[in-house]
């Protein structure tokens, strides 16, 4: 990787190398998203709902371990594609080192805050109900004090993936997420160990992951050995992986946030049917992060094809695999928006047989993805200006969703329409972050000379 040509990003047409990045990097997602199901699936049927609800009550917290993760991995991705779509061999080694570095010491500090406030956190969440707060928090600790394992993995996944190793990181998270359900299974209904055996079962199936990659890095054909984590410093950019990490990382706070504020959103307007409409949220949660995981792994590939194409300054090459991405999502969303608003009832019915749960999930479903059409278009665009190293426009596209929009109008529309507002806020929300990225592509051209914002002139070639 240390010579533009052999760089396979930087030839080819584009819909092959989209093709022989972007689906083994979806085919990851979607099986995250399955066993995300699976072990739901076996909290529900061998330990019981109390066992389902805690583990759900501590998603908000769950999704703050992985926003720090992404932190870490996000930042060094975009500045490790670039060095090396550009040959910057040296320049990428010292990132990679740096990330490491970073990444354990994100995951030590994230461990003496669970000591000092994780009690406190867990009874919050569980709002008063002691049994679930002491089942929460020993999912919690669980998955808290092996952080460090998912921080590292993290970042190694990303490395894979900019080095082009896609089709080993496919098989590697194949391997893992099959042994992760059988280790779910074997603890959770086999050995009966509840919610500590959904935790220590992930923290198995990814100390399995880190011994393939550790693997590939001792006797694998890689610039990147375990031997640059010797010979680099172990602080090195950390400043620029944050800056770069910090919007992909706020965007998944702002998920914990907004689904946070839905829940206490419920409770404010006090439904009769609190309990079924709960269930619903839980289970359009699950459907939604389903559908939603395939999206985020486009728009990594994306990232990746863009920002090595965009390092070797073939701009012509970026311009085309951001339109590429674009146009994908939008045929994905539209088509996944199709199916979650026609089959609503029948969804919900393969997750549960309770009817009231069931019509809950009929009404709410299709209101939560009236623009969900749009979610996917808009996050490649974000996504874009993060593979260019334009952390300013990355972070004020993919921040201003959860926070200036969908927090703050459900709230709003929760006082003004009672529960009805909690679901419209969703849509409402993705209007006004097309309205903004508009507004900021129109700015970008104007200010830069770019073709709709994000498009560069070509001169003597044809994009």
């Amino acid at each position: 990787m240390s010579d533009t040509r052999s760089n396979s990003f930087l030839t080819g047409p584009m819909w092959s190398i989209y093709a022989k990045t972007a689906l083994p990097i979806i085919f990851v997602m979607g099986m995250n998203g399955l066993l995300s199901v699976a072990d739901a699936l076996f909290l529900g049927r061998y330990v019981g709902p109390d066992a389902l609800a805690a583990v759900t009550l501590m998603f908000p917290l769950y999704m703050l371990i992985i926003a720090l993760a992404t932190l870490v991995s996000s930042g060094m991705s975009s500045l490790l594609a670039r060095h090396l779509g550009a040959g910057r061999l040296d320049q990428a080694q010292a990132v990679f080192a740096g990330a490491h570095g970073l990444a354990l010491t994100v995951a030590a500090i994230l461990i003496a805050l669970f000591f000092v406030a994780g009690v406190a956190a867990a009874n919050l969440a569980a709002g008063g109900s002691a049994a679930l707060a002491d089942m929460g928090l020993t999912y919690l600790r669980i998955t808290v004090l092996f952080s460090p394992l998912l921080f590292v993995l993290s970042v190694n996944s990303d490395t894979l993936r900019n080095e082009g190793r896609v089709a080993l990181m496919a098989g590697t998270s194949l391997l893992v997420s099959l042994a992760n359900i059988a280790f779910n299974y074997l603890l959770i209904a086999v050995l009966e160990m509840g919610v500590a055996g959904s935790a220590y079962g992930t923290a198995l199936a990814q100390a399995f992951a880190m011994c393939c990659i550790i693997t590939f890095r001792i006797w694998g054909r890689t610039d990147l050995t375990l031997r640059i984590l010797r010979e680099n410093s172990l602080m090195h950019g950390w400043q620029r992986i944050l800056q770069l990490g910090a919007p992909q990382s706020l965007g998944f706070i702002g998920m914990a946030l907004g689904s946070a504020t839905i829940m206490g959103a419920l409770q404010f307007v006090n439904s009769p049917d609190y309990q079924a409409t709960i269930s619903a949220y839980g289970i359009i949660t699950r459907v939604m992060t389903f559908v939603f995981l395939p999206l985020l792994g486009l728009s990594h590939a994306m990232q990746t094809i863009t920002g090595n194409n965009f390092g070797a300054a073939q701009r012509h090459r970026s311009n085309n695999s951001v339109s590429f991405a674009v146009l994908t999502a939008l045929i994905y969303c539209t088509t996944a928006q199709l199916v979650m608003q026609t089959l609503a009832g029948p969804i919900g019915a393969a997750f549960v047989e309770n009817p009231q749960v069931i019509a809950q999930v009929e009404r709410i479903l299709p209101t939560i993805t009236l623009a969900f059409f749009l979610s996917g278009p808009l996050m490649m665009i974000s996504a874009y200006f993060q593979a260019t190293g334009d952390a300013t426009r990355a972070a004020l596209l993919s921040l201003s969703k959860p926070y200036l929009f969908s927090i703050p109008m459900t709230c709003i529309l929760t006082l003004t329409m009672g529960e009805d507002g909690i679901w419209i806020a969703g849509p409402i929300a993705e209007l006004c972050l097309l309205t903004l990225t508009i507004a900021v592509l129109t700015y970008t051209a104007r200010q830069k000379s770019l073709r709709w914002g994000i498009f560069h002139t070509i001169t003597g070639e044809q994009s």
